[in-house]
């Protein structure tokens, strides 16, 4: 997510959307802490990226944080999405992450009209 230039700027709350998504690396990272591959990441990412490590420093934790996402595709416009994270159950390591339009709002509509248009385009 921080390496994605693209993702940052499709996601207009990028910020607050990398927060919930560290909140759950941060208690993942809990549960393998003598881990040298977590460290080393952790590391790396601090060097590399100073919004990781601003974010990383305010050391948020949560499993699975509400937040909605806001996106501006190029040919959509802006779609708002509920974002909900499921932890499969028995295996500690495996999570899904699934993005829901917003009710109340035009973002399942510009889907529909999205996927038309791709649907279409495969189609040619």
């Amino acid at each position: 997510m921080f390496t994605r230039k693209e993702l940052k700027a499709l996601a207009v709350n990028w910020e607050h959307f990398a927060k919930g998504f560290l909140a759950i690396f941060r208690t993942y990272y809990g549960h393998y802490l003598g881990d040298e591959w977590y460290n080393q990441f952790i590391n790396e990412m601090s060097h590399s990226y100073s919004e990781f490590q601003e974010l990383w420093q305010e050391s948020h934790v949560s499993k699975a944080p509400e937040m909605i996402i806001e996106f501006r595709h190029a040919k959509a416009g802006k779609m708002l999405f509920n974002l909900t994270y499921l932890q499969v159950q028995g295996d500690m390591d495996l999570r899904c992450s699934i993005y829901t339009p917003v009710e109340e709002t035009d973002t399942e509509k510009k889907l529909e009209r999205l996927m038309k248009k791709i649907s279409a385009e495969d189609n040619k």
